[in-house]
Formats: C-alpha cells, sequence, structure tokens
C-alpha cells in the first residue's frame, strides 16, 4: 500500500508539472486515482445506512408529536387545528400522488436512484468507448451468443486504444475526467455501508483492471475474484481478466450496468410462464381469481390447486418464468389451477382489512371453483403470508362447515416458507418486532397512507431491517454471474419481480402488524374472523379443528430465510394430521421439511425441481376423507376465553365490481 501511494504520489505530480511523459497508469493507480468513498463501505458495515431518510422520518415524527401537542392544549381554547397541522397537508398530498402513480414517496431514495442510475450510465459509455465490433469465429458464436450480434459479429475491448489512454497524456487526462465524474456521484450518495452503490463501484473498479491490461496487486481487492482457503489464486491473471472483460461486454451488450432499469424494461425480464384468464365474475377491486390453463395432452388428474398467493408482491412468484414455475409444474401433474391475484390495490381499497383479504375473498373463490368442479378436491398451496392468513381461514371453515354438516373438500394444504409463530423467543422473528417497536408509529403511517395505502417502497425498508445489506448482496450476484452465459436474461424475471412490489392496503397492513406480527393471534387463538353463523362471527378462530378435520399439512421452510425463519414455521407440527410426525414420511401425515434454502428460492431450477417433487410426492399420498358427524352442529371453543376478546369490529364492503370478460392474457400480464 505503501508502495502504491508513493507511485501516486510521483505521477501526480509529474503531471500537475506538465511533464512532457508521465508513467503509465497501472491498475493500481487508477485504483488510487479513483480514491475511496462511503461507496467503497471504509467502516465493513454489513448493512446499509440510509442515515438522511432516517433522520428525516425522526425529525417528522417529533414534528408531528409537537403539533399534536400544540392541537390538544390550544384546541380547548378554541384555537383551529390547522393552524398547528397545517403544515403536513402538502406533504400528505405529495405522498398520495407519489403512491398512486407508483413513484418512491421518499424523496432521498428517489435522488439515490438518479445517482445510481447516473453511475451506471457513465460505466456503460466508459466501456462502449473502450470497444469495438470484430468478426466472431464459430466456436466463439457456439460457446457464447452473449456479446455477439446477428451479424456475427462480437463486442471486445481495443487493446491498443485502452494501451494508449494508459500511456500519452491527452488519454490519461480524458480517463480522469471519466473518473472525477463518477467521484462526485459517489460523494452525492446519502448512504452508506452495504450499498448498490457499492456492488457498481466493485464493478468499476474492474473495468479499471481491464483498461490497465493487469489485475490490482492486492489479491483481496480484485474484484469476483475466487480464492482458495488458504488465499491463494485459482485462476491465471490472464484468465481473471478476460473474464473481467466478458463480464463487462454482457452487461453492455443486455444494456444492463444499470440492474434496476434493465429489470423493468429488458424484453426478457416478462413474468410468467403459463397463459390464464380472469374467471368471469371473479372481480373485488383489484383482486381477481386466475384459471391457468392446462397445456394440450395433459391428462386431467380430477383434482383442483388452490393458490393462495401473498399480498405484498405480485402473484408471479409462483410463476416466475418457464422452468421456474410452481404453475408450470402442477399444470403438468393434470390440476386445474386457479390463483388469487390481489392485482394493485387503489386507494379505495385502504379501509380493507384481513377479513376482506383473508376472509371475503377465499370464501367467494372457493364457492366459484367448487360450483365449477363439484366433484374434485380441492387442494391448496400458499406462499409466505399467503398460508398465514389462509390458515386461519381453513380453520374457519371447518367450524362453519361443523355447523352445516357438510363436506370439508380441502384435505392436503402445500405451505411455502409460511410463518404462524411471532414471538421473541424461538420465532426468529424478535428482530423485526423489535424494528416495529423501535420504528413504526400507526400515526405517522395513517396519515401519509391511511388513505393512499403503503407503497412497496415503504413495505421493502422494513424488509431491509432484517436482511443486511440485501440490496448489495442481489446487485453484486448479479453483476458477478454476468460472464456465465445466460445469466444475465436468466435473471431478468426475478429481478422483475422483485423491483415490481405492489401496495398493501392501509387498514389490512396495520391490523397485519399488530394482530399478526405483534399481538400473535394466531398462534395464541385470539384471530377473530367473520362468519355469516351468529354463533361464530366475531370469535376467536379455533385452530384446533384442523386436528378434528384431520387435514394434511406440508410445511417446507427454510434455514437460511430471515423473513420467515424456520422457528416460525411451525403449522404442521401444531395442527393437522401431525401424529409426532416432523419428518418426510408416509401414510397420509403432515410433512415439515427442512432445506439449506432462502425465502425465495423458487428461482433456482435445481431448489425448485427439489420441491417439486417433494410435494408431488406428498400430494400423492392423500389422507382419508373427513366429513363432521350429523349431529355435530356445535363448534369447538376456542383455547383461550372469549370473553376476554372483544368483538370483531366488521366493515361492509361495497358491492361487487362488474365482471370482466373472459380473456387470455399474455403471460406477462
Amino acid at each position: 500500500m505503501a508502495a502504491m501511494n508513493h507511485d501516486l504520489s510521483e505521477w501526480m505530480s509529474k503531471f500537475v508539472a506538465g511533464a512532457p511523459s508521465t508513467p503509465r497508469l497501472s491498475a493500481d493507480l487508477l485504483d488510487g486515482i479513483l480514491g475511496v468513498s462511503v461507496a467503497d463501505n471504509p467502516s465493513g458495515l454489513r448493512d446499509a445506512h440510509h442515515w438522511l431518510s432516517a433522520f428525516n422520518g425522526l425529525c417528522l415524527k417529533n414534528m408531528m408529536a409537537v403539533s399534536r401537542q400544540q392541537n390538544d392544549f390550544f384546541g380547548a381554547m378554541g384555537v383551529p387545528s390547522e393552524l398547528f397541522t397545517g403544515w403536513l397537508k402538502p406533504l400528505v398530498k405529495a405522498t398520495q400522488d407519489a403512491v398512486a402513480n407508483g413513484r418512491n414517496p421518499d424523496a432521498v431514495a428517489v435522488d439515490e436512484l438518479r445517482i445510481e442510475a447516473a453511475y451506471a450510465a457513465r460505466i456503460k459509455r466508459l466501456v462502449t468507448s473502450l470497444t469495438k465490433e470484430v468478426k466472431a469465429t464459430k466456436e466463439e458464436i457456439a460457446a457464447d451468443g452473449d456479446t455477439i450480434n446477428r451479424k456475427g459479429y462480437k463486442l471486445a475491448f481495443d487493446r491498443a486504444y485502452c494501451d494508449r489512454i494508459c500511456s500519452e497524456p491527452a488519454g490519461q487526462m480524458w480517463l480522469l475526467g471519466q473518473l472525477a465524474a463518477l467521484q462526485q456521484l459517489e460523494w452525492q450518495y446519502h448512504s452508506f455501508g452495504q450499498t448498490r452503490l457499492r456492488a457498481m463501484k466493485k464493478l468499476l473498479r474492474s473495468l479499471l483492471q481491464v483498461i490497465a491490461g493487469e489485475p490490482l496487486s492486492e489479491l483481496r481487492r480484485n474484484p469476483y475474484r475466487k480464492t482458495a482457503p488458504d488465499g491463494s489464486r485459482l485462476q491465471s491473471d490472464e484468465d481473471y481478466l478476460a473474464d473481467c472483460e466478458l463480464r463487462l461486454l454482457a452487461l453492455l451488450a443486455h444494456d444492463a450496468f444499470d440492474m434496476r432499469r434493465f429489470a423493468l424494461e429488458s424484453p426478457n425480464a416478462q413474468l410468467g410462464a403459463c397463459a390464464w384468464e380472469e374467471v368471469p365474475g371473479s372481480t373485488l377491486f383489484t383482486v381477481k381469481l386466475r384459471h391457468y390453463l392446462r397445456p394440450e395432452g395433459v391428462k386431467p388428474n380430477g383434482k383442483t390447486l388452490y393458490m393462495a398467493s401473498p399480498m405484498i408482491n405480485r402473484c408471479e412468484i409462483f410463476d416466475l418464468a418457464p422452468g421456474k414455475s410452481v404453475v408450470e409444474g402442477m399444470l403438468a401433474l393434470g390440476y386445474d389451477v386457479y390463483m388469487v391475484d390481489y392485482g394493485n390495490p387503489d386507494a379505495d381499497q385502504s379501509h380493507l382489512g384481513l377479513s376482506f383479504y383473508g376472509k371475503t375473498v377465499h370464501d367467494k373463490y372457493l364457492d366459484m371453483i367448487n360450483e365449477r368442479h363439484p366433484d374434485q378436491v380441492i387442494e391448496v398451496m400458499a406462499y409466505c403470508m399467503g398460508g398465514t392468513l389462509f390458515m386461519p381461514y381453513l380453520a374457519r371453515r371447518v367450524e362453519e362447515a361443523a355447523l352445516e354438516g357438510r363436506e370439508v373438500k380441502i384435505r392436503q394444504v402445500v405451505l411455502m416458507t409460511t410463518p404462524i409463530l411471532f414471538d421473541d423467543a424461538d420465532s426468529g422473528h424478535k428482530a423485526m418486532r423489535d424494528v416495529i417497536r423501535e420504528h413504526y408509529s400507526p400515526e405517522v403511517m395513517q396519515t401519509f397512507y391511511g388513505s393512499c395505502n403503503v407503497p412497496p417502497q415503504t413495505i421493502e425498508v422494513g424488509m431491509h431491517e432484517i436482511q443486511p445489506g440485501v440490496a448489495f448482496t442481489v446487485a453484486e450476484g448479479f453483476y458477478a454471474r454476468a460472464n456465465f452465459p445466460g445469466a444475465i436474461d436468466d435473471a431478468a424475471p426475478f429481478l422483475h419481480w422483485l423491483n415490481s412490489g405492489t401496495r398493501f392496503p392501509a387498514q389490512a397492513h396495520r391490523e397485519w402488524i399488530q394482530r399478526i406480527f405483534l399481538d400473535n393471534e394466531i398462534w395464541e387463538g385470539k384471530y377473530r374472523l367473520p362468519s355469516k353463523h351468529p354463533e361464530l362471527d366475531g370469535k376467536p378462530v379455533n385452530m384446533d379443528v384442523l386436528n378434528d378435520a384431520n387435514i394434511a399439512l406440508f410445511d417446507y421452510r427454510g434455514l437460511r430465510d430471515p423473513i420467515a425463519p424456520v422457528g416460525s414455521c411451525k403449522t404442521s407440527e401444531r395442527w393437522g394430521r401431525k401424529d409426532d410426525n416432523l419428518q418426510m414420511t408416509r401414510g397420509g401425515l403432515n410433512r415439515t421439511i427442512e432445506k439449506n434454502v432462502g425465502h425465495i428460492f423458487v428461482v433456482s431450477k435445481i431448489l425448485l425441481t427439489d420441491f417439486m417433487q417433494s410435494v408431488s410426492d406428498f400430494l400423492q399420498d392423500e389422507p382419508p376423507p373427513h366429513a363432521p358427524a350429523a349431529n355435530d352442529t356445535k363448534p369447538a371453543q376456542a383455547n383461550v376465553p372469549t370473553a376476554k376478546v372483544p368483538a370483531a369490529k366488521t366493515t361492509p364492503h361495497p358491492a361487487q365490481k362488474p365482471a370482466a370478460p373472459k380473456k387470455t392474457p399474455p403471460a406477462s400480464s
């Protein structure tokens, strides 16, 4: 390091003095000129710290508290409240406009996106200026099509031009100007630690090595370079630099230096592998029921699959892309597949709570499916919070079936990384519960999002709190794998899904935070749902009826999942046909499977194949049918005293919107 600093000082002194010749720019010199900024995470933090956004939020909460106190004090004297709270109106209006148009309401975060986009654009221009098209050989075309166009030409770095830039004063001056512009953007950035900008600077550092034609002298500073456990090289310098070139050229060919823009605009980032149609009459606000079309030649198996998607992301998590689609796999098994699509809730849904999304929707859609397939068994598959909300719904449905003396057609439920236990002890949710207790303000959320819904960017801030450095990790992984053939296009659908979240209805979000996350109502037996039966309406759901109904549950949970930790995915251990069965066995019993996977394991074809095999095996091992006894008309009581539970507040829902005409949208819808 000392030698590099000496070389840099010597070069700078000659350059500034206008010497007729200056030393050639090496990779180390270029890295030294680029310098260290917040983009390098010099403190070695594990997470990203968005200090300015956090500071603004703290100021806002404090100002609102002061205004409330002033209003409480002076309001008794007849002073209009607008005198103290009027300053909020333009902020609330700006927030509502941003949410309605899909923008991030945090101006600081928006500015960081601008900086990242400008940084990516400058790297792209720099790479473009250093490359040229050359005729590709047949072997090159067969081996790698990512950087080869239809005319058989490939992109390549102009080695002679790079050498002139590093050796000639005019070229050096030009390159220093490019680096200075990038430095300015780094110092404008508002966050520090493991940020997306850090991942982009590592990419830039790899470009400097390509320009200089040599790696950095310190092996640990070579971006994307893998080393042996003892720290030695696994690649020659030539092979490593060739990978760096290929990575940059592939990103240029796909226009993917700006990962977020690529994810939203690339033609290869379309979501969906399977064709579907909207079930006529299923529209409830933005919610609709999808019916996926079984491919020609696939024999129906006489069963229906009902897929309960999570509310905070697009339902295409079940149907990302060909080869990465749970729907595709279930259609191949012969199922009639239906899926709940919550859409992107509008402002008119802000008053709807969990009773609508976790009861009204499922009641209507399961009844519609029963009418379409009266003789078919219904099996259920649910992802994350989709399963969290479906399980108490299923228990309430069993309670209602007992009163009516009818059969429960749902016999098996597949839960994918579905949390059900929320506490500070064994669930693994203490970190998120601490974030909520420390940072979540019901007053702020109601003021700004109460009539326009919670935007996905705000949800993402909370999720990032329990996933240290996830923005850096995703970007770093994308850039690191870009040199592998097909890797960029392969990542596009998932990145599109990741960057196109949906709004969370305001009332449902408040209930999710308080009732599910903080009060742990489902596990404690205090979760209330409405019912058409007066003896059940507004009463706690008795989850233990799932045991009496002998419903088989399949829990698939990941050891590397911070969103739904293993300790929270306990449904199959407490309810259903458990019989102390915690492993993958037969006999129509529950199955609990732990894998070394993360929350969104479906993006991996290998992991998805393994999951589909386990699911297929489970669903073929059917439990015996169950129907309530004819005289069983009294539902089981909840496992907590009902006198201590206040009656549920019910909100009448507006009339259903007119049914949409039957259609077959494209797979990217």
